[in-house]
């Protein structure tokens, strides 16, 4: 799982493109519910490339 605060998780990346992403998402119940992938594929960039591989 992404690391956490007590209102945010933070998702963190790296794409096939070299991109090393890293963003906060505010905490919620369906956010807590939610992969990592699943939140990458909600709120992650495409233009940014595809995972390579996940910071946990």
């Amino acid at each position: 799982m992404s690391r956490a605060t007590t209102t945010h998780r933070i998702v963190e990346y790296w794409t096939d493109k070299g991109t090393h992403v890293i963003f906060p998402v505010e905490r919620c119940d369906d956010v807590d519910r939610m992969t990592d992938e699943q939140l990458i594929a909600e709120y992650g960039d495409p233009a940014d490339g595809a995972v390579s591989r996940i910071v946990r």
